[in-house]
C-alpha cells in the first residue's frame, strides 16, 4: 500500500437539512442476497456473539448471530446504505441500528430483547452523500453516537445521552470524505472517547478523534483504501488491491498488514468489525457474489469462514 500525507481538504460547514417526510417503511417481502455495494454491520449480542446486519437487494434490512445456521430475522425498513450498529450497554439487549433512507436521511431502529421485536424505523434527520452510509458506537450505557458524510463531503456528528429518547443536532466536524466513515468506541476501560476513521481525498485513511474535552486535528494513518469503500474499528480497510488490510491505531509505529486473501473477491463496500465474547477481533465483508464473509483472529492467525446471507 502506498503511504500519503497531503492535508485533507476541510468543506465549508453547511447545515444538513432535516428530512420532512418518513419513507421508511416495514418490508412486505425479500429479494436474493446483499445489496450490491453495501456491507454488513456488526456488533454484539447476548453472550458476546456477533451480530450480524445486512441489507437485501430490496433494500430490507435484516439481523442474524454470526457464525450460527439461524434464519436471517428481518427488521423491515427500505435502506439505501450499508447499515451502522452498536449495542450501547454490552449484554444488555439493547442493540441500535442506522440506514440511509430513500429520502437520503438518517433512519433509525432499536431492540431491546435482542432482536425478539424492533422499535418502529423513526428518521433523525440530516441528508447523506449518494452512496454513503452511517457509523455508529457508544461508549457507555445510554450513549450513543452517529457519524454521516454530509453531501457537501464534510463529516457529521449526532449524538443521544438517553439511548435515543432526545438526540443533539446536527455538528459539523468538517474534512473532505471520500466515503462512507467508520467509528470505533472507547475501550472497555475508558469513556468519553471516540476515533473516526475515514476516506480523504487522496485515498489514504484519516482519522479525528475525541478525547473527552475536545475534538483533535485531522491526522493521516496513510495506506491506500479501493474508492468507494470506508475504513471500519480501529482500524481495517479494503485496500486498492481488493484485499482486507489492518493496522493497529493504538499501537505507536504500527504499519499496515495484510490479512489473508477472501476466498472470494470483495464487493466495493465497507469491511465492518466487532470483538468476540472472548476478545478476538472478527471482520465481516459482503462478496461480488453477493455473499457474507468472516474472518476471526485465532493464537494461530486470521482464519476465514462463510457466512449465511439474508433470504
Amino acid at each position: 500500500m502506498n503511504y500519503k500525507h497531503t492535508l485533507i481538504s476541510v468543506a465549508l460547514a453547511v447545515t444538513v437539512l432535516v428530512s420532512l417526510f418518513a419513507v421508511v417503511s416495514t418490508a412486505t417481502g425479500v429479494n436474493g442476497t446483499v445489496m450490491t455495494g453495501t456491507g454488513p454491520a456488526a456488533t454484539n449480542g447476548a453472550g458476546g456473539i456477533a451480530v450480524l446486519v445486512a441489507v437485501d437487494t430490496s433494500g430490507h434490512v435484516w439481523w442474524n448471530y454470526a457464525g450460527s445456521e439461524s434464519d436471517w430475522s428481518s427488521i423491515g425498513g427500505v435502506a439505501t446504505s450499508s447499515p451502522a450498529a452498536t449495542t450501547p450497554s454490552f449484554g444488555n439487549g439493547v442493540i441500535d441500528v442506522f440506514v440511509r433512507g430513500t429520502d437520503n436521511a438518517l433512519w433509525s431502529t432499536t431492540t431491546t430483547n435482542n432482536g425478539t421485536s424492533w422499535s418502529s424505523w423513526h428518521s433523525l434527520g440530516g441528508q447523506l452523500a449518494a452512496g454513503t452510509g452511517p457509523a455508529a458506537c457508544s461508549w457507555g450505557a445510554g450513549r450513543l453516537d452517529v457519524f454521516v458524510q454530509g453531501t457537501n463531503g464534510a463529516l457529521y456528528h449526532k449524538w443521544s445521552t438517553n439511548s435515543g429518547a432526545t438526540w443533539s443536532g446536527w455538528q459539523s466536524l468538517g474534512g473532505k470524505l471520500t466515503s462512507s466513515p467508520g467509528a470505533g468506541g472507547a475501550t472497555s476501560n475508558t469513556t468519553n472517547n471516540i476515533q473516526v476513521f475515514v476516506r480523504g481525498t487522496d485515498g489514504a485513511c484519516w482519522y479525528k478523534e475525541w478525547t473527552g474535552t475536545a475534538w483533535s486535528s485531522w491526522e493521516s494513518l496513510g495506506g491506500q483504501l479501493a474508492p468507494n469503500t470506508g475504513p471500519a474499528g480501529e482500524v481495517f480497510v479494503q485496500g486498492t488491491d481488493n484485499q482486507l488490510w489492518e493496522r493497529s491505531f493504538g499501537e505507536a509505529g504500527s504499519a499496515w498488514g495484510h490479512l489473508p486473501a477472501c476466498p472470494e473477491a470483495l464487493s466495493a463496500s465497507s469491511p465492518a468489525v466487532t470483538m468476540s465474547g472472548d476478545g478476538h477481533g472478527e471482520v465481516f465483508v459482503s462478496t461480488a457474489s453477493g455473499n457474507l464473509m468472516g474472518c476471526i483472529a485465532r493464537s494461530s492467525g486470521w482464519e476465514w469462514f462463510s457466512e449465511t446471507s439474508p433470504p
